[in-house]
């Protein structure tokens, strides 16, 4: 396995590839039967990154072409975890309802929890983030 310093660079790098919106390079870094959690949408909504979660990445950044992912602090756990809080940012297009006002910039605070393999890959990924932001900004306008 990889030690403390390589997975917190690799964990840089995935990060940067998902910054500049390049899912094939975020898969990169992923087991090819890595699996991953997006917690608001459920404990149990374990599904593969590839054929799954990627798809996400991709409707995010093409729905939000111009959101940034800014990694604020990234901390080494035990057994190859590596924990990163990190911001999506960015200006949401407007909604067909009316309710988001294109271009409204939001700031979304997000916890990745990255699994590593023994050979550096990402075999589990789990993210949080604050569903209060997008909510907020619905909220605001009606």
């Amino acid at each position: 396995m990889a030690d403390g310093s390589e997975l917190k660079a690799l964990a840089k790098a995935f990060f940067a590839a998902y910054d500049a919106h390049d899912i094939a390079g975020m898969t990169a870094f992923c087991s090819d039967d890595a699996q991953g959690r997006y917690a608001p949408y459920g404990r149990n909504n374990v599904v593969p990154i590839r054929g799954g979660i990627d798809a996400f990445w991709k409707g995010f950044t093409q729905a939000v072409p111009t959101s940034r992912v800014e990694v604020v602090e990234m901390l080494l756990s035990e057994g190859g975890v590596v924990v990163v809080q990190a911001i999506m940012s960015g200006p949401i297009p407007a909604d067909p309802l009316g309710m988001v006002k294109d271009g409204t910039d939001v700031f979304i605070p997000h916890c990745y929890i990255l699994r590593y393999d023994t050979a550096g890959k990402i075999s589990h990924l789990d993210a949080y983030w604050d569903n209060a932001v997008l909510n907020g900004i619905k909220g605001s306008v009606l």
